[in-house]
């Protein structure tokens, strides 16, 4: 029943509670300084660990409930594969980019919030090593499918305002993406062992409140585990300018949705996946396991010195200090650094599925492009943004003109010299091509 051509790949599968202390802080939210009160739903590390029996090749994934690795990534995955043997590159490292969890980034969160807890991060990379240890461990013969489900409750948050520009409000007139693509593990006695979803929307419902907990996804997470009676991993899509919402007539902006509401989001997101599972049109999954991975400099443009400057007096104190950081540079004769190293890693299962894992917070017209682009060459494509090295946002060409948050603010934030130059979203496509298509 489990020889090698009906059933060609093992799976295993382990997850571990990551959530810090009540008393410590929280990241995601600039303004939110204040200690941590309550969880609200537990966070966990998962992994899945994924071998190709022709090959012996070996994937690890690795979904944790932060915001990310962030910087991070280098030495995680040269923790798991000292622990387990399996080559670094073979490693994807991914965040539910949930904004209700611990400051984990060196640079952002280490300044910004009067430190991060090193301890707690000691103890966190451990258990990442031990649940890959535990997925590795766990393996067993397989047979994987795939397929497309779909959720309405994403929204840009880019509503055109006319003008040639945006506003930070809900709407369905710019691009979004209400896929919720699926890959589904079945073991030789018929059983669901594990099931991968994906979905790109913000995790960001709950607003700057000061418990842990996963959001939207967490509860979609538990809910169909409750359901399937198996282990889920959630892999956040493209959502770097998409948040949830539920249309009202009490609000025409995102509102800071209580707990109980949040739930029933992650309890549409499961039902989702689970009418897909019971109605869908599932593929089969097969083909050589390849795994590939390329970075590459993406480069942010330089500002005029006075455009600099119009920005010292500025309420804003993340502002403030950009516009002081990068008039230094120009002050001292030098170019503010704009290289910013971004990787692109791809999973392969023959030409039946495609996952294509890019280290940024992407806009959604990315997804949409690689599945447009790529479908001719793969049954499913699937793009997923958060993962292994993020280097913040990642606007697409057609947004550069509009401004807004996901162009200019956040490069504010993580002190980068400005927005990223024209042509950065051919630069990162023809990457993806080159990975996906070298043969």
């Amino acid at each position: 029943m489990d020889n090698v051509t009906d059933f060609p790949y093992l799976a295993g599968v382990a997850d571990i509670d990551v959530t810090p202390k009540i008393g410590s802080k929280l990241a995601g939210f600039a303004a939110r300084t204040e200690d941590s009160i309550g969880v609200y739903l537990p966070l966990r590390c998962i992994a899945t660990a994924l071998t190709d029996r022709k090959t012996e090749r070996t994937l690890l994934l690795i979904s944790i409930e932060w915001l990310g690795f962030y910087d991070n990534t280098e030495q995680v995955r040269t923790m798991v594969s000292a622990a387990t043997g399996v080559p670094e590159e073979d490693i994807l490292l991914c965040g539910t980019h949930t904004h209700c969890g611990p400051p984990i980034r060196k640079f952002v969160d280490a300044d910004c919030r009067e430190g991060i807890d090193e301890a707690y991060l000691a103890e966190s990379f451990a258990k990442v090593v031990t649940v890959a240890q535990a997925a590795l461990a766990d393996r067993v013969p397989v047979r994987l499918s795939s397929s497309t489900g779909w959720c309405g409750l994403a929204h840009s948050r880019r509503r055109p305002d006319g003008k040639g520009g945006v506003t930070w409000a809900p709407t369905l007139e710019a691009p979004h993406d209400h896929t919720v693509p699926l890959l589904a593990m079945h073991t030789a006695d018929g059983k669901l062992k594990h099931l991968v979803f994906g979905y790109a929307a913000h995790p960001t419902a709950a607003g700057a409140i000061l418990e842990f907990g996963g959001d939207y996804a967490g509860f979609a997470l538990r809910e169909l585990e409750e359901q399937l009676g198996c282990s889920t991993t959630f892999l956040q899509g493209c959502a770097g300018d998409q948040k949830p919402f539920v249309p009202n007539p009490a609000h025409d902006n995102f509102p800071k949705y209580p707990i109980p509401e949040i739930q029933a989001m992650g309890r549409r997101l499961a039902e989702a996946v689970t009418r897909e599972l019971q109605q869908g049109r599932w593929h089969p999954v097969a083909g050589e396991l390849v795994i590939a991975r390329r970075v590459i400099d993406l480069e942010t443009s330089v500002l005029a010195r006075d455009d600099y400057v119009a920005w010292l007096d500025s309420d804003n104190a993340f502002f403030a200090r950009w516009a002081r950081e990068n008039l230094a540079y120009l002050d001292a004769g030098k170019r503010p650094p704009t290289a910013v190293p971004f990787e692109i890693q791809t999973v392969c299962f023959g030409e039946s599925l495609a996952l294509i894992a890019m280290s940024g917070e992407m806009s959604v017209e990315y997804a949409l492009r690689a599945t447009k682009e790529l479908g001719h060459h793969f049954a499913q494509v699937w793009p997923f943004a958060y993962a292994n090295e993020i280097v913040g946002y990642v606007c697409s060409e057609r947004q550069l003109p509009e401004g807004g948050y996901e162009v200019f603010a956040c490069m504010q934030y993580i002190m980068k010299s400005g927005p990223l130059v024209s042509g950065t979203e051919d630069q990162i496509f023809a990457a993806i091509h080159g990975l996906l298509e070298s043969d």
